[in-house]
């Protein structure tokens, strides 16, 4: 079967993730459905199992929208990845398995929201359909192994190791192989040109709808845009009660970046660089 060289930017995104084998045909995501401070023991061993396995890229999702563009960016900068491995509990207040799943299989509206998506808000509008679209012609499968929010079972198969291993393992085969309902096998690379986005270039884009409204409303709406590079932890130590809260703070100047914490960390770098170029 044929294999490709990701391009030299790939991974585009940084993030909660581990790269392991290039040429590997599955990726895996693990659901983090608490604070990303305090990442409870199972999700990383879930991580590593993936990586361990020979998956090409293993790490977490935490939300809907930024995480998941994230995700999407990731993905199709690797025409090898022709599968993902979903384990880990669903979050019950982002929904990120269910929206991902969704977007598998239903699409996105004209607004860039995922068709069927239960989330709050499951917008992709940081990145263009092109992305959305090769994501989804690309992966060819997501293997649900999904938990249940708050599953406590350690021997369910989506927080079961051992279970990820051989997914993981399944996809590599050179024939077709069942594994709890699906048909894997290693089927080569996607054969299109890598699409190496990331979500700062849309910086580069003018925002004509802001130009059109009073300066009250374009604060709001400053805001909205805001919020979908921030942690979207709601951790409260910004002292607001959500990142909605926040973001429209940053736009109206009642609030500064420096102000959350969470965005100091290592891996939210780009997003921080992203919102202080919206701010200037």
């Amino acid at each position: 079967m044929l294999k490709v060289t990701p391009p030299e930017r790939y991974p585009p995104e940084e993030g909660r993730y581990a790269r392991g084998n290039d040429f590997s045909p599955v990726a895996v995501c693990v659901i983090l459905d608490d604070f990303d401070f305090k990442i409870p023991p199972r999700l990383q061993e879930l991580v590593m199992a993936g990586l361990d396995a020979g998956a090409a890229l293993s790490g977490m999702l935490q939300t809907e929208n930024v995480g998941t563009e994230k995700m999407l960016c990731n993905i199709v900068a690797n025409p090898n990845i022709r599968y993902i491995v979903l384990c880990g509990r669903e979050s019950a207040g982002h929904l990120p398995g269910q929206t991902l799943l969704a977007l598998k299989e239903h699409g996105v509206d004209m607004k860039q929201r995922v068709v069927g998506s239960e989330a709050p808000t499951p917008n992709l509008s940081n990145i263009p359909m092109e992305v959305i679209s090769r994501f989804r012609e690309q992966v060819v499968t997501i293997v649900d192994l999904l938990a249940k929010p708050g599953e406590k079972d350690d021997a369910a198969p989506g927080l079961d190791p051992k279970t990820v291993e051989e997914a993981v393992r399944t996809c590599y085969q050179e024939s077709p192989v069942e594994f709890r309902g699906y048909s894997l096998y290693d089927i080569g690379a996607f054969l299109v040109p890598a699409i190496c986005y990331t979500i700062a270039s849309k910086l580069t884009q003018p925002m004509p709808a802001m130009a059109t409204v009073d300066a009250g409303k374009s604060k709001m709406a400053l805001g909205l845009t805001l919020v979908k590079l921030l942690p979207q932890t709601n951790c409260q130590e910004c002292g607001k009660r959500t990142c909605l809260a926040f973001a429209i703070d940053l736009g109206k100047g009642k609030s500064r970046l420096e102000d959350c914490p969470v965005l100091e960390r290592p891996e939210h770098n780009a997003d921080r660089q992203a919102l202080a170029k919206l701010l200037e």
